[in-house]
């Protein structure tokens, strides 16, 4: 199929496929089902779900790894955001099943999943969702899940990205016995800024997102992902903004749910200083 026949129901399909696949590799590792319902999701666009793919490789990879699965490479050039259309997100989909096979085989899972059907009905929402039911499986399965050091690293470039828009802010005060509740309705009150100076500026983002129950830090970083895609892409339609370099230091060392809270409500306020 190509690129641009791609349409969300082909997505959500492979999505669903890959959930089954996913939830086999749990089972086989003896661990138990995430059965938290799934955040309420409207208005969401290719990109999200781009973004959202990408969180699901680098916990696949993660899981390829620590089960001693055989290395890989991404196949995929990253899209120019502008113009970023469901069959991208069918890549990244379609790589992550790749790595899961490799997984599946590596464990001698022979069983394969049924192919899920195709539902003319199905939008970006449909598919955000389901890949988020994947990441939890996922961090289900991991033996080293998601922590705190890995959500400040999205959200230390998201930061970078917002000061390159102009959007400069002193550090917020260090509050101690912060939990990843905290962190996430941060950075939902981020995303929902960087949603109305998105559509501020004559485009379309998501506008609504509900907060999962017990939230962990795994749901932490996919939360930072999206925020970071809206940056990213925020950054993409500003003529003005200066380049942010791919050789600049990322943010290292051990963090506290605290230090995640600390940058995001920081990142709050430079969003804020954009308008």
């Amino acid at each position: 199929m190509k690129l641009e026949d791609v349409q969300p129901r082909h997505c959500y399909a492979r999505a669903q496929t890959l959930l089954a696949a996913i939830t086999a590799i749990r089972d086989e590792l003896g661990r138990s089902e995430d059965t938290r319902p799934v955040p309420e999701i409207t208005d969401a666009k290719p990109r999200e779900c781009y973004f959202e793919a990408l969180a699901t490789w680098e916990k696949t990879e993660r899981l390829a790894a620590e089960l001693g699965a055989p290395a890989a490479r991404f196949p995929h050039a990253a899209p120019p955001l502008t113009d970023t259309v469901p069959g991208h997100v069918l890549q990244v989909i379609d790589a992550v099943a790749a790595r899961v096979d490799a997984i599946r085989t590596h464990l001698g899972i022979s069983e394969r999943p049924t192919e899920a059907p195709v539902d003319a009905n199905r939008q970006p929402s449909d598919v955000l969702a389901t890949l988020i039911r994947i990441n939890r499986e996922l961090s289900r399965a991991l033996e080293r899940p998601f922590a705190p050091s890995d959500v400040y690293r999205v959200v230390a470039l998201a930061s970078t990205y917002v000061a390159r828009l102009g959007g400069t802010a002193g550090p917020a005060p260090f509050e101690r016995q912060r939990k990843p509740a905290h962190c996430y309705q941060r950075l939902a009150a981020c995303h929902q800024a960087l949603a109305a100076a998105i559509q501020k500026r004559g485009h379309a983002a998501l506008s609504a997102r509900g907060v999962p129950a017990d939230v962990l830090p795994g749901d932490v970083y996919d939360l930072a992902s999206l925020v970071l895609g809206e940056l990213t892409y925020l950054h993409a339609i500003t003529q003005s903004a200066a380049a942010v370099h791919p050789f600049e230091p990322l943010a290292t060392g051990y963090r506290l749910p605290a230090h995640v809270d600390q940058l995001a409500r920081t990142l709050e306020a430079q969003i804020s200083a954009i308008g």
